[in-house]
This record gives structure tokens, sequence and C-alpha cells, in this order.
């Protein structure tokens, strides 16, 4: 199985289920938390819920398709992140992330969004790495632009965020 040691404190591995345990365990806590900015926590209603994401996405990994991984900090899973979507014949990802709040502000999001960058530059052959928030999502738009990524517009009504609906701000970094 996948997994990358980024530096002392903090690794990228897939999401197994012991990741996955662990990860649940925080949702489950953080819904109301989490669920400003992201639309499938709601969902997420127990740890089969979870895992069956968890076991799919390892066979969309196999496939080449995404690759979501368990952030791992000091050996406890704390959120996820990875590239939700990988389109090969353009050379291209969306990344996608999340972290548990008592983990934010330790620059951990920064450094792993940083390393994915590299590893999808270096190992996968990407040309083009995306991502995207919803606007007013600072936490999120610090990480991005501490990662490198350039603003490349806004999409309007791109979300319905639990009867919301919210706008987009689109960020890309190329190699």
């Amino acid at each position: 199985m996948f997994s990358v040691r980024i530096d002392d404190e903090l690794e990228l591995a897939l999401l197994v289920p012991k990741y996955a345990r662990q990860n649940y365990d925080i949702i489950a806590a953080e819904q109301d938390y989490l669920n400003q900015w992201l639309h499938w926590p709601k969902d997420t209603k127990s740890y089969d819920d979870l895992n069956k994401f968890a076991v799919e996405s390892i066979k969309e990994f196999a496939d080449g398709k995404s690759m979501t991984c368990a952030i791992v900090y000091n050996g406890a899973a704390v959120g996820c992140c990875g590239f939700n979507s990988i389109t090969p014949t353009l050379k291209k990802a969306l990344i996608g992330y999340w972290l548990g709040s008592e983990f934010q502000g330790k620059g951990i999001m920064t450094r792993v969004v940083k390393f994915l960058i590299q590893y999808g530059f270096d190992e996968l052959g990407l040309e083009k790495i995306e991502t995207a928030h919803a606007v007013g999502n600072v936490p999120s738009q610090k990480v991005i632009l501490a990662a490198g990524f350039e603003q490349e517009g806004v999409i309007k009504n791109a979300e319905n965020l639990h009867g919301k609906i919210v706008d987009h701000v689109i960020y890309g970094i190329c190699k």
C-alpha cells in the first residue's frame, strides 16, 4: 500500500481501515465544524460509510483515477488529502483536503499540499494541479496560496452546501 513520509511528524498513507476509523472519529465529533465548508460529512453517518469510501478509494487508486490519503500526524490520522480526480489525458489532477480542527494552525496542511504537488509533478507526471474552495473559506485560501497556487477565477453557483448555493474560487499550479 502507498505510504510516504513527508517529515518527522507527517506521513501520507492510503485511507486503509485503520486510518478510516481514526478519521471517522474526527468526522463524527466535528460534524458542525466540517459541514461549514464540505458537503459530505453529513452523509458519513457511521464508520461503515467511511470504510466503504476507503475501499472504493483504494480501487480508484489502483485504476489511476484518484489518490485519497490519510494525513498521519505523529502516528494518528487527523484528516485526508489527495487527488480527488486524476485526468491522465490532460496530465492534471484536482487536490482536495480536510483536517480536524485541533490540528489546524500547525502548518500541517500546507506541508502536505506542497508535498502532494511535488509528488504529482515528479512521480505521476502531472503538468497541472487544480484546487478550489468556497468563497469565504479563508483557512483553505491561506493553505492554497502558501502552497504556491495562483487564482484562476471564480465559478458562480458552483456547489449546493447544505441548501446554500456558494461560489468557488479556482486555483491552479503548473509544473
